[in-house]
């Protein structure tokens, strides 16, 4: 694997690799998560040999009545899987946040069954029983302890 060069990131750049992971075989369109229009979201990328490896976005979000910032999009390409690329751009996403003082808390995610233990590695706890997002699969919620 190359060096990474771990940034923050334009929609536009991640948007294809969010489409191509996330949701592959369906129109360009359902890679826009809300928020991206009116510019709300915060991404993150990761760069190996000049390409795009891995993104995420972070968005603040009303849960509860309260606001909170939401992780969402995380996607790595399938070649770089299990060599630390994601994890490496979720540290360095998470730091960024953790560093940031006006960031809303607490830091969530609804994350796919198969992502779980990533996230509880990087210190997330899976809360409440797991459920199905159309065309997306099984997820459980998960909030960063602390």
């Amino acid at each position: 694997m190359n060096t990474l060069l771990i940034r923050r990131a334009t929609l536009d750049e991640i948007v294809p690799l969010r489409h191509a992971v996330l949701r592959a075989g369906r129109p360009i369109e359902t890679a826009y998560l809300p928020g991206d229009a009116e510019g709300l979201g915060e991404h993150w990328g990761a760069w190996s040999g000049g390409t795009l490896a891995a993104c995420v976005s972070l968005y603040q979000v009303h849960r509860n009545g309260q606001p909170t910032t939401q992780l969402r999009g995380a996607a790595t390409v399938e070649e770089l899987r299990n060599q630390g690329v994601g994890g490496a751009l979720l540290d360095a996403t998470l730091a960024a946040w953790c560093s940031n003082d006006q960031a809303a808390r607490p830091l969530w995610c609804n994350a796919r069954i198969r992502a779980v233990t990533f996230y509880e590695r990087r210190g997330f706890i899976a809360s409440g029983e797991p459920f199905d997002f159309p065309d997306a699969g099984t997820h459980r919620y998960m909030e960063l302890a602390g």
